[in-house]
């Protein structure tokens, strides 16, 4: 790969349809783990008769999303501790609440055989258990630790320079995953207890190598949008991304479906899925993350109670599902939204005074 000269980035408006898509995502996540997923793991008492098993593919998308969306925050901000400040404002303060409830969930059946222990609860308030060899205390939040790792690899890129020579930050990052990702996964059944392995493990999962060419396939959509460098230069690193994910994938994703994802997202970015900006997928992309924190555990034990009460499958399915998007219209307007508007008011007032402090002390 080559490297881009052009590199002035234009700042864009919200685009309204990629909104619409992590409303779809988290949707799609919903339908999976209260279907295929609790069907697995605990069972219907009779069967739901259809499932939706394709929870990954709207990982796929997210991360595709999330590499676009926050490397145009980023870039418009231009400053990286104002991105940081506002990626944190808005996802801890709602997720440590969510942790400390998990304390009385996993509790509960059908989660009970696994409750949750001390040192597992602490590793999950840092928001990346897995790095230090715990699970998440809801599955659905490995994720969520990928995000945040995404967040500290592009600040890193940025601050190195690296994202204005995007071809070799990148472009690295991509070898890395192309050669540590086969040979980790080959060597883990000979070496998978041994301390070396376990530190190169948490390596991997730093430096997001499983799932670098995405958000990469997501940054170089961005500059394709802001006509940052050879447009054919960009094609041609999305071509070669798609290829390191799927070969380092061991065929658990169709290429189908990735480029269907990258062609939707592309789409949604130049505002030609004008069918996507309807109202209701608008208005759940505002509560998708109250949504993603709520929906799996406590959607699983609403079902569990009531499909073992004697409830049809099929209407306790619909009954968590309600519930899942009613507590987090709750959580969203009553817990998340006041808090962030009162934490980015206290960070635009602690900024304004820093900036205020630092121009007199410049000037003299």
């Amino acid at each position: 790969m080559t490297e881009s000269s052009k590199t002035i980035l234009k700042p864009h408006q919200r685009i309204v349809e990629l909104d619409a898509l992590r409303a779809l995502a988290a949707i799609n996540l919903l339908l999976f783990h209260l279907s295929y997923v609790y069907a697995v793991k605990y069972g219907f008492v009779s069967p739901l008769g259809w499932e939706w098993p394709f929870g990954k593919y709207g990982v796929e998308m997210f991360f595709i999303l999330s590499g676009f969306v926050n490397s145009m925050s980023l870039m418009r901000r231009g400053k990286p501790v104002d991105f940081v400040a506002a990626r944190m404002i808005r996802i801890v303060p709602v997720f440590l609440m969510v942790i400390v409830a998990n304390l009385w969930i996993t509790r509960q059946m059908p989660l009970s055989h696994e409750p949750l222990g001390a040192e597992q609860f602490l590793a999950n308030l840092t928001l990346l258990p897995r790095v230090l060899g715990y699970e998440c205390v809801d599955p659905v939040m490995w994720t969520l630790q990928v995000e945040m790792m995404f967040y500290i690899t592009l600040v890193v890129l940025f601050k190195i320079g690296a994202l204005r020579r995007y071809f070799i930050g990148w472009g690295t990052l991509c070898v890395l995953s192309l050669v540590a990702c086969p040979l980790l996964d080959a060597y883990a059944s000979e070496y998978g207890s041994a301390r070396w392995f376990s530190v190169l493990s948490s390596l991997r999962l730093l430096m997001l190598l499983d799932f670098v060419p995405l958000f990469a396939i997501g940054f170089l959509l961005y500059m394709i949008k802001t006509g940052t460098g050879k447009k054919w230069q960009n094609m041609l690193g999305i071509l070669i991304a798609c290829g390191v994910f799927h070969s380092i994938d061991h065929g658990k994703h169709n290429p189908v479906a990735t480029v269907l994802i990258v062609a939707l997202v592309t789409l949604c970015a130049y505002g030609k899925m004008p069918l996507l900006r309807i109202r209701p997928l608008i208005y759940i992309s505002t509560i998708s993350y109250a949504l993603y924190l709520c929906h799996n555990n406590l959607g699983c034990i609403l079902m569990y109670r009531l499909n073992h009460s004697g409830i049809p499958s099929n209407i306790s399915f619909l009954m968590a599902v309600a519930f899942s998007f009613s507590l987090a219209i709750i959580v969203t307007n009553r817990i998340e939204q006041p808090i962030t508007n009162g934490l980015r008011k206290l960070w635009t007032r602690y900024r304004t005074k820093s900036d205020s402090e630092t121009v007199p002390a410049t000037a003299s």
